[in-house]
């Protein structure tokens, strides 16, 4: 299924139904109710006139941190600089919109997806979702399930900072999420055992918000566990 999101919600709606006539599920949606309402059902996120939005990079970075490796596509006829078009994963530069782009729409989400199962990496960490290990570039340590899936959720929710709340509402497909005050227990245990493949923290706290992969970024705005 597709997330069709525009400021005009009538235009999302004509846009869904070019989607559904070719047996494709989709959904229309504002920004606002883009972001309550995405899930593991959606394949891929189309953003119609990204230009509207009143910051497109925020935008996608929030839609990405409540859905597993979401593609975020754009569709506009509007020239954009490359930083603005770059937190989308493809950019289709079309006065309107057609059949045909949809069609093209559809393969480029499928491929997307295939090549993105499994896959969390940042900041040198791979995190592969078929084995419990975690690798730093070269060096190898090993997790418990808990930890392996709270470390994926925050390298796929990077640059946000997450609360326990949202670690255990998203992280965890099943009903044997932690309890919430174990969070912080089990990101200081995980962090032990990466400080010794990294010589550094990997996941920081940032106070008032929540945790955060550590990046040269981001690693001054937050403190160790």
């Amino acid at each position: 299924m597709l997330l069709i999101i525009s400021k005009n919600k009538k235009t999302a709606s004509d846009v869904a139904d070019t989607f559904r006539y070719m047996s494709i599920l989709a959904y229309a949606a504002t920004p606002g109710e883009a972001l309550s309402e995405v899930s593991e059902l959606y394949r891929a996120a189309l953003v119609i006139s990204p230009e509207l939005l009143a910051d497109s990079r925020d935008f996608v970075h929030r839609l990405k941190s409540y859905k597993l490796d979401l593609p975020v596509f754009a569709v506009t006829d509007e020239e954009f600089d490359k930083d603005t078009l770059s937190c989308f994963d493809a950019v289709f530069k079309k006065p309107t919109f057609s059949p045909a782009l949809a069609e093209k729409i559809i393969a480029f989400a499928n491929e997307q997806s295939r090549a993105r199962i499994g896959d969390y990496r940042l900041a040198g960490i791979n995190a592969s979702s078929d084995v419990l290990g975690v690798t730093y570039f070269d060096k190898k340590v090993r997790l418990t399930k808990t930890e392996a899936m709270i470390l994926r959720y925050l390298i796929r929710s990077y640059p946000l900072p997450k609360g326990a709340k949202d670690i255990l509402k998203y992280a965890f497909k099943s009903s044997r999420a932690p309890e919430s005050s174990s969070i912080r227990t089990h990101i200081s245990l995980m962090n032990k055992k990466l400080e010794a493949i990294m010589e550094k923290r990997a996941i920081l706290l940032i106070p008032h918000e929540g945790y955060l992969i550590s990046t040269p970024e981001y690693a001054a705005k937050g403190k160790l566990l």
